[in-house]
């Protein structure tokens, strides 16, 4: 009887230091879990600024110091420049001059008396570009806004070479830049003079060119017309004069005499207002 007490003591013994090497680090992990679980939580931000795109910050409502800048955004670089109704009813847009360019497709006029108006894309580059893309805005840029529909079927960038197609469209451009000097080796004197007193997209008249030779003639078919303009100027600080944005009908897209226009954002923040 004595050696079983013993055996069963001994057995006893075991089993309280398994427990106790064993049952301490599984305890000791749970205080540490708790106490981590019941700390303040942090989350990534794939909006970061930092390093591999890690930030901290608590759970907490946008601050409005973060809400101001947001809304400042696009404020004082584009404007409601002006409002006319005077023949073709539009808004004029004007981007600062200093600023970067802006994309303006997706914004809205919003008229409080007939409702809103979507700026959608445009042809950049007439002629030259064959699908509409985003309207970007450069700095000193303006985009009018138009009541009707456009003569190409298509918003469009008006550029310096538009009098070469003029008649095309029907656009009301009439001037062209003025003649690049060209090295006219092999043309006659009367042929010389025309080609100096010509624009540099508006070939003179048949008229007229039937009275020269045929050289001359494929001279001017060669370098005098809106392609052979905009390859000569489409690089120049002041090749493109602004953009034209039509609605596509004639319904009127604010109250000539009283009305509450604003101007959003593809977010619809407020940009720019006019009353009258």
């Amino acid at each position: 009887m004595a050696k079983f007490r013993i055996v069963f003591g001994f057995i006893l013994l075991i089993l309280f230091f398994v427990a106790l090497f064993v049952g301490l680090p599984y305890l000791f992990q749970i205080l540490k879990t708790s106490s981590i679980t019941n700390s303040p939580r942090f989350m990534f931000s794939s909006t970061s600024t930092v390093p591999w795109n890690f930030s901290y910050f608590y759970s907490q409502p946008m601050s409005s110091t973060y809400q101001y800048q947001q809304n400042q955004q696009y404020q004082q670089k584009v404007r409601i420049g002006s409002i006319s109704s005077y023949g073709a009813t539009q808004i004029s847009l004007q981007s600062a001059s200093y600023e970067s360019p802006v994309n303006i497709t997706g914004w809205r006029i919003k008229s409080a008396q007939k409702g809103e108006t979507l700026i959608g894309k445009g042809i950049n580059l007439v002629q030259f570009d064959s699908v509409s893309s985003d309207v970007w805005l450069n700095g000193g840029e303006s985009a009018d806004i138009i009541a009707g529909v456009s003569p190409m079927a298509a918003n469009f960038r008006v550029n310096i070479c538009f009098g070469g197609i003029n008649n095309l469209y029907n656009l009301g451009y009439a001037s062209c830049p003025a003649m690049a000097m060209y090295d006219l080796t092999g043309l006659d004197s009367s042929c010389q003079d025309l080609i100096l007193r010509s624009s540099s997209c508006q070939a003179p008249s048949d008229n007229i060119l039937n009275g020269q030779t045929s050289k001359c003639r494929i001279w001017f078919e060669k370098n005098v017309n809106y392609n052979a303009c905009v390859n000569q100027y489409r690089n120049s600080r002041d090749f493109y004069r602004g953009w034209k944005i039509y609605t596509g009908n004639s319904n009127q897209i604010f109250d000539p005499l009283h009305d509450k226009i604003e101007l959003r954002d593809q977010a619809g923040r407020l940009i720019d207002s006019r009353q009258y």
